[in-house]
């Protein structure tokens, strides 16, 4: 069972597993089952992904810091919506944010080739011997938020960020690679996917 699977069932029948409407509670069953995992060595089934959506549970927390303004880095989904509407409210917004966060699809993208200039930049600052060869941001739900991911010759690695405006995503393709860009843009799409398995990978 993975993480979403986990909280449906939990959101589904609140009395049974969290005893009502309780953000705390929530919060508290997800960290047992966690604690559970670890101290049985349990390891989820990583499913092979080829695009970047559905997003994975790890970006949930900066799918809900995109949509409030809380400027603590260190704080997860639970600080920030305990803190923005308290534990049964909170709770109330979690089902919202977690529904529409399933829900998410793209709906554009830009693309950009990288060039040997590209590539070398990012293999100044990053010291990796694999090559970059190009770069995408998609939109998501028609700018409520973004992703990135970079495109190398066996992979796609996607940041493990999801950027509240395009132009965060454009200052981290900056930041990789220089600067300098020839964009490409696709509209009208409801995915991006791609031929090479899409991981996560922090730069």
């Amino acid at each position: 069972m993975d993480y979403f699977d986990l909280i449906e069932n939990a959101l589904a029948k609140p009395y049974k597993y969290t005893c009502g409407e309780s953000l705390s509670a929530l919060r508290s069953f997800i960290q047992g089952y966690i604690y559970c995992s670890i101290e049985n060595e349990i390891i989820p089934e990583r499913v092979t992904r080829y695009e970047l959506l559905p997003a994975e549970w790890l970006l949930f927390t900066d799918y809900v810091r995109c949509s409030l303004t809380y400027d603590e880095p260190d704080a997860d989904w639970f600080d920030i919506l305990m803190t923005y509407f308290g534990d049964k409210e909170g709770y109330r917004m979690f089902v919202n944010y977690f529904d529409s966060y399933r829900r998410l699809k793209v709906t554009s993208y830009k693309s950009t080739t990288l060039n040997e200039g590209h590539q070398n930049f990012y293999k100044l600052c990053i010291d990796e011997d694999n090559v970059p060869l190009s770069f995408y941001i998609a939109e998501l739900d028609r700018g409520s938020c973004y992703v990135a991911a970079t495109e190398f010759e066996d992979k796609v690695c996607q940041t493990i960020r999801i950027y509240k405006t395009e132009e965060q995503a454009f200052a981290e393709a900056d930041e990789y690679f220089g600067g300098d860009f020839s964009w490409f843009g696709v509209t009208g799409v409801d995915r991006l996917t791609f031929k090479k398995p899409v991981e996560f990978e922090s730069f």
